[in-house]
């Protein structure tokens, strides 16, 4: 298995340096091409929401301040690929080719943030999204969560600080159940080429953790040998306990995404939502 295409969703914000980063680095083992894509906003979506009572100055206002802004915005985001690509030793070429080294290319689209990422990722190894912080772009969360819900698609969620390497020591958040096998299956290309994999399961209070011994046969079955630790979780969540001991040894984390139904997610707080708000490690997951 390899990776060829890696889709990295800029906005013109601070986090696209992370973002970035975090694509070339993925990127390199492979000579990928990483796609930077921006979704300027919809205008005409935009100007749906206004009553009949407001005047046609104050909406030729607002469709003026938002085609500006997003000018300026994707101005931000060459700006960020020149500087980035140039320190990296990266290419930026004009449209998606295959080569003997890694290369990027810069895409520009209209509509729903959510929709066109998605439409996008459907046809990509691996999508690259920034820390999910408050105060982000107005539904980069809800794009994540879209994507990761609807493509069937492996999502890598970065941290601010990029490392010098990308995934030497990986460990792996396993439960046993489908979306954690779909994690451990998209992630077999960087598996294969790390360091050290180790396989994180949860001592649950009612019982014993979940047996390992099949996902220990599958890696070494793709010649990937792993150790494994089973954690307590105590009176602490499984997301809380799972984070900590990945962080501690670990500079990637593997984990199914939304195993349960986001509804029933939602409403007990459920890991994968501890772990998009609090990972201090980047997370590679799909649901």
């Amino acid at each position: 298995m390899a990776v060829a295409k890696i889709l990295a969703s800029v906005t013109g914000g601070a986090q696209d340096v992370a973002v970035i980063g975090y694509a070339l680095a993925a990127a390199k083992p492979f000579n990928a091409h990483v796609v930077a894509m921006f979704v300027r906003p919809d205008l005409a979506e935009a100007i749906a929401f206004f009553s009949d009572g407001v005047s046609v100055a104050v909406v030729d206002e607002v469709i003026s301040a938002s085609r500006d802004a997003a000018e300026e915005a994707s101005h931000r985001v060459e700006q960020t690929l020149a500087r980035t690509c140039a320190a990296a030793g990266i290419e930026i070429i004009s449209a998606p080719s295959r080569k003997d080294r890694t290369t990027l290319s810069f895409h520009q689209v209209q509509g729903n943030l959510s929709d066109r990422l998605t439409e996008a990722a459907r046809l990509s190894d691996v999508i690259v999204f920034g820390p999910l912080q408050d105060g982000d772009k107005i539904g980069l969360t809800d794009a994540f969560v879209q994507v990761l819900t609807e493509t069937e698609r492996p999502v890598l969620l970065a941290t601010p600080e990029v490392p010098p390497h990308f995934a030497r020591r990986i460990a792996i958040g396993w439960d046993g159940k489908t979306a954690a096998s779909q994690a451990v299956n998209a992630a077999l290309p960087y598996l294969a080429r790390a360091d050290s994999v180790e396989i994180l399961s949860v001592q649950r209070s009612a019982g014993a953790p979940q047996p390992t011994a099949a996902l220990r046969e599958y890696l070494l079955l793709h010649g990937i040998a792993c150790t494994e630790r089973v954690i307590e979780r105590s009176s602490r969540t499984t997301g809380e306990v799972l984070l900590d001991a990945a962080t501690a040894t670990a500079d990637l984390l593997v984990v199914g995404g939304y195993g349960h139904s986001r509804i029933r997610e939602s409403l007990i707080g459920g890991v994968t939502r501890h772990v998009i708000a609090h990972a201090k490690l980047p997370v590679f997951m799909i649901h």
